[in-house]
Formats: C-alpha cells, sequence, structure tokens
C-alpha cells in the first residue's frame, strides 16, 4: 500500500530536489520562487519541488503560450466509474487538486461510432476528410489497422513544431497491427498519411508495466524508456501524445489498474523540469463513455496555474484539441475552430475555453 497524494518515484524525487535546490531565490507574490538563468536564459518562475497544481490560493498568470503538451489516452468509461470511485484514488486525489468539467461529454459523434474514430478527432478535429462521422468523405467509421484506411487530413502531431507517441506494448515503431496488449486503433499516428514518414521515428514503444488490480499498489517500475528519458532529460517534444495498454488503459484491465499506471508515470511529468518551469500542459483523457451514449467521460487537466477548479461547462474532445493548439500557438483543425473540414455542423462543446475555464 501507499499514500497517493504526492507520491514521486525516487529518480524523479531525485530531479526535482535538484532542481529545487538550484532555484531557490527570492519569491514573486505567489510565494512561487524566482531563478535566474534556468535553461534558456532571462528570469523565469519557478515552480517548487512537490507542485502538481496552483495551491497558493490566488491566481497565477499563464504563459500565452505553452512549449510543451502532454496527453494520456485511457478507454471507456462513464464519468462517476472514475471520478468519485474509491478505485481511483490517484486520479481523484490530481482532480481535486487541479481542473475537471463535470460535463466533459462523449458527443463528437450523433451516434457511437468507436474508438479509433475518437482517436482521430481529438488530433485532428474529425475523422472524415470532409464532414464529420458518418457523413463525408473517407470517413474513419470503425476500428481496423492502418492498412485498411488513414486519413489525408492535417493533425495536430503535424502542425506541432514536434511531436512523439509514446505507445506502451507497441512491438515496434509505428505499429500498424494488433499485437497482444497493443492495439493500433488507440495510437493515431500510423492513421495519418502526413506522418508517413516521421512516424518510424516518433512514434515509440514503451515495455509495459504490470500493475495490481488492487487499489493504491505500487506498478512495476518502467525503468529507463523513452518517456521517462525525455522527461528526465528535458527533451520532450511540443505535443506529447501517451497511450496505456489495453489492460492498463482500462479497455480491459479495472479501474485501479489505470489509477495505478498513472500513479507510475505522471510524477515523472510533474518532478521534470519542465513541469516545474511552468512550460508543460497536461490533459488525462478517455476516448468514450463505457455505456457509449453521449454523457459525461472522465477528464483531469493538470499545470502548475490550475487552481481547484470543478467546472460545469459542456465541453468535448474537440474543445481539448482546440486548447492544446492554442496553447502550442496553432490554427484550429476542424471542429476544434467550429466547423468539420468541408463544412457542416459541430456538436455542442466543441468550442469551449478550455483556457479560460481553468487558466490552462
Amino acid at each position: 500500500m501507499r499514500l497517493h497524494t504526492h507520491f514521486i518515484p525516487f529518480a524523479a524525487l531525485s530531479l526535482a530536489t535538484s532542481l529545487a535546490a538550484a532555484c531557490s531565490g527570492p519569491s514573486d507574490d505567489s510565494g512561487h520562487a524566482v531563478a535566474d538563468e534556468l535553461k534558456g536564459g532571462g528570469i523565469t518562475a519557478a515552480f517548487p519541488a512537490g507542485t502538481i497544481c496552483n495551491a497558493t490560493g490566488s491566481p497565477i498568470t499563464r504563459p500565452a503560450t505553452f512549449k510543451h503538451v502532454i496527453v494520456f489516452m485511457f478507454e471507456n468509461k462513464n464519468f462517476s466509474s472514475v471520478m468519485g470511485n474509491a478505485n481511483a484514488p490517484y486520479m481523484n486525489s490530481i482532480k481535486d487538486q487541479c481542473g475537471f468539467s463535470k460535463h466533459f461529454n462523449d458527443n463528437v459523434f450523433s451516434t457511437d461510432i468507436n474508438s479509433l474514430s475518437h482517436y482521430m478527432a481529438v488530433t485532428s478535429g474529425s475523422n472524415c476528410n470532409t464532414g464529420l462521422g458518418t457523413s463525408g468523405t473517407g470517413c474513419i467509421t470503425d476500428d481496423n489497422d492502418p492498412s485498411f484506411h488513414q486519413l489525408t487530413t492535417v493533425s495536430i502531431m503535424e502542425q506541432a513544431a514536434s511531436y512523439k507517441g509514446y505507445i506502451e506494448s507497441m512491438p515496434s515503431a509505428c505499429g500498424g497491427t494488433t499485437s497482444g496488449q497493443y492495439a493500433p486503433k488507440h495510437n493515431p499516428p500510423p492513421y495519418y498519411t502526413h506522418l508517413a514518414t516521421s512516424c518510424p521515428a516518433n512514434d515509440v514503444g514503451l515495455a509495459a508495466v504490470t500493475c495490481p488490480t488492487t487499489v493504491n499498489s505500487t506498478c512495476s517500475a518502467p525503468g529507463s524508456n523513452a518517456f521517462t528519458n525525455d522527461l528526465a532529460n528535458d527533451t520532450l517534444p511540443a505535443y506529447a501524445w501517451v497511450t496505456p495498454n489495453l489492460t492498463n488503459d482500462m479497455h480491459d484491465g479495472t479501474v485501479a489498474q489505470g489509477d495505478n499506471w498513472l500513479h507510475t508515470y505522471l510524477p515523472f511529468v510533474l518532478s521534470s523540469p519542465a513541469y516545474l518551469r511552468g512550460e508543460v500542459a497536461v490533459y488525462v483523457l478517455w476516448d468514450e463513455q463505457g455505456t457509449f451514449s453521449s454523457g459525461a467521460t472522465p477528464n483531469i487537466f493538470v499545470s502548475p496555474y490550475i487552481q481547484p477548479t470543478a467546472s460545469t461547462a459542456t465541453m468535448n474532445l474537440f474543445a481539448a484539441l482546440r486548447a492544446a493548439e492554442a496553447q502550442l500557438g496553432l490554427p484550429f483543425l476542424g471542429c476544434a475552430g467550429g466547423t468539420p473540414p468541408g463544412g457542416g455542423t459541430c456538436p455542442t462543446g466543441s468550442t469551449a475555453d478550455l483556457r479560460s475555464i481553468f487558466n490552462f
């Protein structure tokens, strides 16, 4: 058993402690240390080790843009299956300290289609080359491997200055076929023709960690891998996509296993140099409801600028894409901009301003 509120793995704790020592200087009005000449020069506001979100009781001005966006994507759960559920103590401790919406709705399509369509929606603003859902051209409406179909549209991976997919249990880079606990349908880059050249270098596998079904228990250590190395070495891409395997993303496994998995990886993010410089925005999302209706899905938004916020605003995966694009200074794609590619109507909540709602 373990405590869950501020768990930090040893390697991450050492990194964070070193950074905090380097940043011990005068404080700004919010009580955060101010360090000079941190990674790139100039004067940069630095957050102390152990920071998750803004617990100062006072607003902190967020940057106009972030250097890094990280998206963790989980699977097939209704809001109440995770949010407020005792089987997910770590996720609930994070959402209570940070931001979430009670109405992050599974409504990006008028009728539920499948996982893959949602993964396309949150990375390109639609599941079609033109149109949305089952009405348009080139629409992806099944979970088949990328050899069956790809989108020729632009994705946020192509837009961003750099991107990387970190995909647990994927046996080889840019994997195009189902294998064991890896499913391509949960890995967007292989489905975009524009990423064909960059995908083999940028869409990389992570060795699986084994997470117990017992609540609040420790998974096997991830060791050194592409994701933990990029966090520790300050080499994160602008846009990072992280997919747990089919057990750890709650698709085939339990809520407790998914919670234990996030408890394994998120502390590495929270103690990374980039996060403690206030340069990272984190999304913890679910692709769709477990009951495949249009109700709310779990969702958590994390950055050092977010005060505890339980929003009642209606939003969805398109709104998450919109916020990520705004954070990286990118134009809006498809329904993130309010209109599907080629025209049409987007669902309610697609252009909700997450950045303003959460100070994100």
